[in-house]
C-alpha cells in the first residue's frame, strides 16, 4: 500500500518534474543546512503531499514531532514530568518556518504529548538540486537511520561513518520541491514532498 501511494503522488508529480531544470552545485555550508533542512521531515515520517493547503491535521503531526524531537527541554512538563506542554503557538511557529502555512483553527491553546525516548536517529542528507524555470527548487536525497544513542556526524559520508565504526543504514530516498524566502539567505520552505522505499 506504502508503494502505491507513492507510485501515486509521483504521477500527479511528475508534470511539475519535468519543467526546465538546472543543477545547483552542492557546497559547504548550503548543502549542510539542505541536510538538516530535510532532515526535520525525515526523522518525523512525514507523509508525501503535494502543493498546497495541508490539513489541520498535517500540519499538527509535523509540529508536534518536531517540538518533541528537537525541543522537548524547552517547554513545560506535566506535574509527573512525563509529558510536554506545547503552546500553540509553537506549533504555528515550526509550520510556519518549515512549510509556510498555519493551523486554521486551534482546538486547544496548548498541547500535551509524550516525550520520545529510545528512537533511532534518522536524518536526511540532499544528493542532488535543480533549479526550476518557476524559481523553485527540486531537492532529492536519502534518508538514513541508526541506532538509538548513536553519536555520529549526519553530514559526512558513507565512508566516514564506516571508519569510525558505527552502522548507518539508508533507508529511503526521497523528492521534495522547495523554494527560498524572501529577505532571510538559505532559509526554505518545503512544498512538495514524495518518500520511496529504496529497491
Amino acid at each position: 500500500m506504502k508503494k502505491l501511494t507513492a507510485l501515486c503522488l509521483l504521477a500527479v508529480l511528475l508534470p511539475c518534474l519535468a519543467m526546465a531544470q538546472t543543477n545547483v552545485p552542492l557546497r559547504g555550508d548550503e548543502k549542510k543546512k539542505l541536510d538538516t533542512f530535510f532532515s526535520n521531515f525525515a526523522e518525523v515520517n512525514m507523509k508525501n503531499f503535494t502543493q498546497g493547503p495541508l490539513s489541520d491535521e498535517e500540519l499538527l503531526y509535523f509540529a508536534t514531532w518536531h517540538c518533541i524531537i528537537n525541543a522537548a527541554d524547552s517547554f513545560q512538563t506535566t506535574n509527573d514530568g512525563n509529558d510536554i506542554i506545547i503552546p500553540a503557538s509553537a506549533i504555528d511557529k515550526a509550520t510556519e518556518k518549515y512549510l509556510g502555512q498555519t493551523i486554521k483553527k486551534h482546538l486547544k491553546p496548548s498541547y500535551v504529548e509524550s516525550m520520545a525516548s529510545g528512537e533511532a536517529y534518522v536524518f536526511a542528507q540532499v544528493d542532488s538540486l535543480q533549479k526550476r524555470d518557476d524559481g523553485t527548487y527540486l531537492a532529492k536525497g536519502t534518508i538514513y537511520a541508526t541506532g538509538s544513542g548513536a553519536v555520529i556526524d549526519p553530514h559526512a559520508t558513507a565512508a566516514d561513518w564506516k571508519k569510525a565504526g558505527e552502522t548507518v543504514n539508508p533507508q529511503e530516498t526521497f523528492t521534495g520541491v522547495i523554494r527560498k524566502t524572501d529577505g532571510e539567505q538559505g532559509r526554505y520552505i518545503l512544498l512538495e514532498y514524495a518518500v520511496q522505499e529504496r529497491p
